[in-house]
């Protein structure tokens, strides 16, 4: 029979049962003001007074757009915020001052990375690392290639499934200093048909029948055709590296050869694990993928470039103008949308619960995985906090002679279970998966987030636009740099 999985419920618990701690000021402001009243002397006062407090009250407690109302306070301040100084329009490129006065020129919080070149182990090629002086992390990239693993058996399944595992809880190992990993699938159209190209390159006698048919065929497909990336992305925390740093030289060399030792490792792991790779992208591939992201339409031309052996230079990168509206982001030669998935299935599912949404080719989207693994240490602290916090919501309801809803008593039972698991040797892992749909307009771009969100309610998902915070989103659901976790205004981890 084969295996099904089941995730735990999002954690709902806040400050106080599970009040937020925008809940709980707004009730406490609410709470002030008829003492306000009061102390004003003034019956009308009084009046009003109250009656603002209690509509702030059932304001607290009012959903829109998948969010209480007190959540969008953040959002909506920095959208007013960003209008009033002018900070979510970007202009780079010819129309910024500084262009490519730094290595990367680009928006936002992205403003302050830049790029490193180390060398590879193999002597033959170099590594882009992506350097967060802020956040004090080197990312780099691993492209990956697909394989057939949905037609294979599922004995065969499982013990891949099991590899990859293995993989996952290693870097939640105290000194793997891996601070975040991310799994980036992007879906475009196949513009240069590397289908044709491919048959160009491999099929020798172009004049046998099987030949020609094959040829007719990759050609009427090239309009229809996809064309998917599977990136493989892992942030490394400098803080955890400091002494080895430090011992090389403790400049930028210095950290692309302990960096670089790191990956070398981890490639190794992967290899094992039965996935196909093809290496890690240089600093031009790296900049190249960022940019087609901004850019789609130079997609086709970047191809046409790198089979000539041209390389783009990094600090190009980044898009000529940028946007942050209030439901899209305007990039370059499109618009995009991201669709924070909050809730995984809570039903059980089969391995390949994702394919409905992997195999969509009428849209072109990014599904973006971004992971935390923690520690053994921070894990079992993590865990703990959980179960005590579900626990003692049980009790007080229990105690005020309240029903405790089953919500409650999963997330209970979840928590036991992880630590049940931690126990085992198991790794624990913080994570957030986001959707980033992208389309030429904004009447095509309404229509493919409206198919995604029906594919992901298919699989039992729960969706929500992240409005208000579209820059952070694209961020942190299109380009391959593992942020999602802590840059995201208004969220939290899983």
């Amino acid at each position: 029979m084969e295996k099904e999985y089941t995730f735990p419920p999002r954690r709902t618990s806040g400050v106080i049962g599970r009040l937020t701690l925008g809940q709980v000021t707004a009730v406490v402001i609410a709470i002030g003001l008829p003492w306000l009243g009061v102390q004003s002397g003034s019956i009308v006062a009084f009046a009003l007074l109250l009656a603002a407090g209690g509509l702030l009250v059932w304001a607290c407690f009012v959903r829109i757009g998948g969010r209480y109302v007190t959540e969008w306070a953040r959002p909506a301040s920095a959208a007013v915020w960003s209008r009033l100084w002018r900070s979510h329009v970007y202009r780079g490129a010819v129309f910024g001052p500084d262009s490519l006065a730094r290595e990367m020129d680009l928006p936002g919080d992205l403003a302050g990375l830049r790029m490193l070149s180390a060398p590879n182990p193999d002597g033959r090629a170099r590594v882009g690392l992506v350097l967060d002086e802020r956040a004090n992390t080197a990312t780099a990239v691993l492209l990956t290639e697909g394989t057939p693993i949905i037609l294979e058996e599922s004995s065969e399944q499982a013990g891949r499934l099991v590899d990859w595992e293995a993989v996952m809880e290693s870097t939640c190992e105290e000194d793997s200093a891996i601070a975040r990993w991310q799994l980036l699938f992007r879906s475009m159209p196949d513009a240069t048909n590397l289908a044709q190209e491919y048959y160009l390159d491999r099929v020798t006698d172009r004049e046998w029948l099987p030949a020609q048919v094959l040829r007719e065929l990759v050609s009427t497909a090239a309009p229809t055709a996809q064309r998917h990336e599977v990136f493989f992305a892992v942030a490394f925390d400098l803080h955890r590296l400091a002494s080895e740093i430090k011992a090389t030289g403790g400049d930028d060399e210095a950290i692309g050869v302990v960096v670089v030792e790191r990956l070398a490792d981890l490639q190794r792991q992967i290899t094992e694990a039965r996935i196909p790779v093809r290496g890690w992208l240089s600093p031009s591939h790296l900049a190249a993928v960022i940019h087609t992201q901004f850019d789609p339409d130079s997609l086709p031309l970047y191809d046409m470039q790198s089979a000539a052996k041209h390389e783009l230079d990094p600090r190009t990168a980044g898009p000529s103008a940028t946007e942050r509206q209030w439901q899209a982001y305007v990039h370059d030669s499109a618009v995009s949308s991201t669709v924070w998935v909050h809730e995984l299935p809570r039903r059980p599912v089969k391995a390949n619960w994702l394919a409905p949404l992997l195999q969509q080719s009428d849209v072109r989207r990014s599904i973006s995985l971004v992971v935390e693994p923690l520690p053994p240490s921070r894990a079992e602290r993590s865990i703990n906090n959980q179960r005590l916090a579900a626990a003692g919501s049980i009790y007080m309801k229990q105690r005020h002679g309240l029903v405790v809803d089953a919500r409650t008593e999963k997330e209970y039972a979840a928590a036991q279970q992880l630590d049940d698991e931690l126990s085992d040797g198991a790794g624990y892992f913080r994570y957030s998966m986001f959707v980033c749909v992208t389309a030429p307009d904004m009447d095509r771009l309404r229509r493919a987030v409206s198919s995604v969100r029906r594919r992901l309610t298919r699989i039992r998902c729960s969706t929500m636009v992240l409005y208000g915070e579209q820059d952070q989103a694209f961020f942190a659901a299109a380009l391959p740099l593992a942020r999602g976790l802590s840059p995201m205004r208004g969220l939290t981890g899983s």
